[in-house]
């Protein structure tokens, strides 16, 4: 958690298999850490509106 709130580490990075967090978190049922991981990809994304970088829609 602490990573995801100083706001200077990759959010998604892809696994060896091109798995990224969000979608482990999914697969999982991990709801607690899918929230997380969305909360900081809308912080991340600034007022710009800008979509999260990952390309799955959750």
């Amino acid at each position: 958690m602490l990573l995801l709130e100083r706001g200077d580490s990759e959010i998604n990075p892809r696994d060896l298999s091109s798995t990224a967090p969000l979608e482990l978190g999914v697969q999982y049922g991990h709801v607690g850490i899918v929230g997380l991981l969305k909360a900081a990809q809308t912080q991340h994304s600034g007022s710009t509106g800008a979509e999260p970088s990952t390309s799955v829609g959750y």
